[in-house]
């Protein structure tokens, strides 16, 4: 039987809760771990500039905190956070541009389970793009859970969940970008239901057309994404795929927030 064969798999809640209370016993006065970030695709600094990131997770004393640090403060050891040992959860990096319209939450964030084997080892939590998409996941579930659910989201199987992104259950082309599912729903679906495998499938984009607001390339929300390469200049027509979900595509001038329906441009002498 593959190892992923059950399409609702009550067994991927079970796991974590039992590896915190390892982690606990093996060191029970050991909150501070090492952060370390992943490298910021290129584009998103040469075109978008973003120049710093908005880290949330929850402290040794059950709280959630917060911090902003430039891009560069973060290269080579890191910096040190205090984290809660008790259940597995999440660490979420949002990448941004200071002082503009790209704020935090634009562009798909980086993260990490703690204390999940695929995200740290020997004092270290890194976060990865990857472990983003699991940090979202986590926030999403906790969001529609109330404290009487089984389904809390330290309780599924973060490792298992890594995995399976990384197998050939899941579709290639949310394989080689997991933004294309719609984890929103997944997650509004887990808490009602019970996971399944079955609803990680890439949302179905509708393409519109619009005049090009600047000259230039522009880039997409999501580092797992190809830069667009087209260029062109302003008022020629821009092609873009798009969701019913406001995303948002950045150049070196501003966002271009779009849905479905509607598109708003904002530049940076604006903000």
């Amino acid at each position: 039987m593959n190892h992923f064969s059950l399409h609702t798999d009550s067994r991927i809640w079970v796991f974590l809760c039992l590896s915190v209370l390892v982690t606990a016993c093996n060191d029970p006065y050991e909150t501070s771990y090492r952060v370390t970030l992943p490298n910021l695709p290129d584009t998103w600094t040469e075109i978008a500039g973003i120049d710093r990131w908005h880290i949330e997770w929850i402290n040794s004393s059950g709280d959630r905190e917060s911090r902003d640090i430039h891009d560069a403060a973060v290269t080579g050891d890191g910096f040190e956070i205090h984290i809660l040992q008790e259940w597995a959860s999440p660490v979420i990096a949002y990448p941004y541009r200071s002082g503009t319209a790209l704020t935090p939450a634009i562009m798909r964030p980086a993260g990490a389970i703690f204390p999940s084997d695929a995200d740290v080892s020997s004092g270290t939590i890194s976060l990865t793009w990857t472990g983003g998409v699991a940090a979202f996941l986590y926030l999403e579930l906790a969001r529609h859970t109330d404290q009487s659910s089984i389904r809390q989201p330290h309780y599924f199987d973060w490792q298992r969940f890594r995995e399976l992104l990384e197998s050939d259950i899941v579709p290639e082309d949310v394989r080689s970008n997991p933004w294309l599912a719609d984890w929103k729903t997944i997650a509004k679906k887990t808490v009602s239901s019970g996971f399944d495998r079955r609803r990680i499938t890439a949302i179905k984009p509708l393409e519109i057309s619009i005049p090009a607001p600047v000259d230039g390339a522009w880039i997409g929300t999501s580092p797992f994404s190809a830069p667009i390469t087209a260029t062109g200049e302003r008022g020629e027509t821009l092609i873009l795929q798009v969701c019913d979900a406001i995303d948002a595509y950045v150049s070196k001038d501003g966002v271009l927030r779009v849905s479905s329906n509607a598109w708003i441009w904002i530049g940076w002498r604006y903000r």
